[in-house]
């Protein structure tokens, strides 16, 4: 490597008269954006954006907006004012009040719109006191005074008991208390004989209103005292109610089950799966001939039930012409035996309801593939019928077993033609002859044989 290489590399001027200067003025070095602190620009050098993109990049943050201040003198001055609360006996107080040069020493009523009251107290005379309010557990010094409570605390019931204490007209020393709900009952009774006694123009209104001061203070004092008994429940107790809560939960289930297979059961009896019979189960015991009030006194009394009375009959031909307009068929009863007769007239065999499908008959275990192949060649199914009728189960059967018939004559047919076949190869001299008694014996000889060689061979012991 020459020098004028090393000096290329580190950019120093060729040496001797002939080099070039480098200029100073050439290249003026780039001046630092505004907006730009100087150790990022030092870092990011001339890829520094430009003047307007610093600009916009500043311009797009948004800073919190100054707070506009009021240009109005604000001072606050010590101001006497009322209650309005007290206008009976007013009381000058004072507050600080916030003055501006708009308003200028104007008095702020304080607290005024806090006066707010809870709902108005029922109010009665006298002589409404003597003719309808008038009861023997309170005196009229007494009812006023629990009026004046009620008025005071806002009808709060609560304090008012626990602020109760009446001394009687002449003030004795003892302090008489009530409890809320004799002070509850007290008040809401007035409230509903003032109602009662005086002319409204709207009736219905007047009973609205009757009906808004109901109120039941043995039903009150139980809810209570079973609120308190739940509350101060032991473990113990608190297993034992939920395991009796969980059995009850289960006797109704098992008797909404029960109920459902009574209600499958009279469906099927009845027949109103066919939809050939109206079912209601409010009137069940009217179609059976049950009385209510009978079965409950024998259930009180211990009474066995007698069993229910059997379906009025029809005549034949009424039964027959009712059968024909609901397209209902009875089958015949099966044959019974003739040396039984007299015990099937006084027994006859009992027909219970089924479905028509069931009574079809399977095909032979043997040749089932081969009619179910039959009735697949034919487009027919041999699972399902689309529409399951009387007439259509009768012709699926007939056909099961003409099919089941064809089969079987098939197989027949088949083994004579094997026989002739074989008859004919034994003339042609294909196949030696073989007499078929002679064959016939000579396999039942070695059958014996066999049996009597097992019989001869010694058993092993276990």
């Amino acid at each position: 490597m020459s020098s004028s290489d090393v000096r290329s590399i580190l950019n120093l001027p060729q040496a001797g008269p002939s080099a070039p200067r480098r200029s100073t003025t050439a290249n003026p070095a780039a001046k630092k954006p505004d907006g730009i602190s100087r150790e990022l620009y030092a870092l990011i050098g001339d890829n520094a954006p430009s003047l307007a993109e610093a600009q916009a990049s500043i311009a797009a943050v948004k800073y919190r907006e100054k707070p506009s201040l009021k240009s109005k003198k604000v001072h606050w001055e010590w101001t006497p004012f009322s209650p309005a609360a007290r206008q009976d006996n007013p009381v000058k107080l004072g507050h600080w009040a916030r003055i501006t040069d708009a308003d200028p020493g104007v008095s702020v009523e304080y607290f005024g719109k806090f006066n707010l009251h809870g709902p108005s107290v029922m109010e009665y005379s006298q002589f409404e006191y003597d003719q309808h309010l008038s009861d023997p557990n309170w005196t009229s010094h007494e009812t006023l005074y629990l009026f004046d409570l009620l008025k005071t605390y806002d009808l709060r019931f609560i304090i008012v008991a626990d602020r109760y204490a009446y001394r009687g007209v002449t003030g004795t020393a003892t302090e008489k208390k009530r409890s809320v709900e004799e002070i509850k009952d007290r008040y809401y009774t007035i409230c509903r004989r003032l109602v009662r006694t005086r002319t409204a123009a709207d009736p219905q209104a007047q009973q609205q209103l009757i009906h808004a001061y109901a109120f039941d203070k043995a039903r009150e004092i139980k809810r209570k005292q079973y609120a308190s008994e739940l509350f101060h429940l032991t473990a113990a107790e608190i297993a034992e109610e939920e395991a009796l809560y969980i059995e009850v939960k289960r006797m109704e289930q098992n008797e909404r089950r029960y109920r459902a297979d009574r209600d499958d059961l009279m469906r099927t009896i009845m027949g109103l799966d066919s939809g050939l019979v109206e079912f209601d189960q409010s009137n069940v015991e009217a179609i059976f001939g049950i009385d209510k009030n009978k079965k409950r006194k024998r259930a009180e009394e211990g009474e066995p039930a007698p069993p229910p009375p059997p379906p009025p009959k029809k005549h034949p031909k009424e039964q027959a012409a009712f059968d024909l307009a609901h397209c209902i068929y009875h089958l015949p009863p099966p044959p019974t035996n003739p040396h039984s007769s007299h015990l099937a007239s006084k027994h006859p065999v009992h027909q219970p309801v089924h479905l028509r499908s069931t009574k079809i008959p399977p095909p032979k275990q043997n040749a089932a593939i081969r009619i179910t192949e039959l009735l697949n060649e034919l487009g027919i199914s041999a699972h399902k019928l689309v529409m399951p009728t009387r007439n259509n189960i009768e012709t699926f059967d007939s056909l099961l077993q003409a099919a089941g018939a064809l089969i079987d004559m098939k197989r027949q047919v088949d083994r004579v033609e094997q026989e002739l076949r074989t008859v004919k190869a034994q003339k042609e001299g294909l196949l030696p002859i073989i007499d078929s008694r002679k064959a016939r014996s000579e396999s039942v000889t070695s059958t014996d044989t066999t049996t009597t060689t097992n019989n001869n061979r010694p058993s092993r012991g276990l």
